[in-house]
């Protein structure tokens, strides 16, 4: 495990970026709300509902192809460049930069319910040498079951 971390989901999205992409803001527009991710190449925000507390966040890097939670609320997989062998992971506010073997990965986001102590376990797993394509796994509480917009537009 990369990371175990608590934190409140500030704006409704936890996000994952490389370096470059730091400071990089997503617009969401409504295919964005309704998939669930605005993805960019070196930023990928995965949307939440609002709601109260911390949610605790789980980082994973593995070989193995990815299995989807039996509690899984919902779930979406995006491609993802590690170029720099770091990434950020949090809030808008508040990130934490964790070490990752360089390459490109199948970013797997599953939202799972809370444990009494958190509202939500989000699940980040990036599965080395995993598909390279966009994908709702699980659609759940998605308003899309289908990816309608690859590339976010920047602020």
């Amino acid at each position: 495990m990369l990371a175990l971390f608590a934190t409140v989901i500030l704006y409704t999205q936890l996000l994952v970026a490389t370096p470059g992409g730091r400071n990089v803001a997503l617009l969401w527009s409504d295919e964005e709300v309704a998939q669930g991710f605005a993805w960019d190449k070196e930023v990928v925000a995965f949307g939440l509902p609002d709601h109260d507390g911390s949610s605790l966040v789980r980082v994973q890097a593995q070989n193995t192809p990815f299995i989807l939670a039996g509690d899984a609320l919902w779930a979406v997989s995006v491609p993802f460049a590690a170029r720099e062998g770091v990434v950020d992971v949090g809030t808008v506010l508040g990130e934490r930069s964790l070490p990752i073997q360089p390459g490109d990965y199948q970013l797997v986001f599953q939202a799972r319910p809370g444990n009494g102590e958190h509202s939500y376990v989000l699940d980040v797993v990036f599965i080395r040498g995993g598909a390279q394509s966009f994908a709702i796994l699980k659609q759940g509480e998605l308003e899309s079951g289908e990816v309608l917009r690859r590339q976010a537009r920047r602020q």
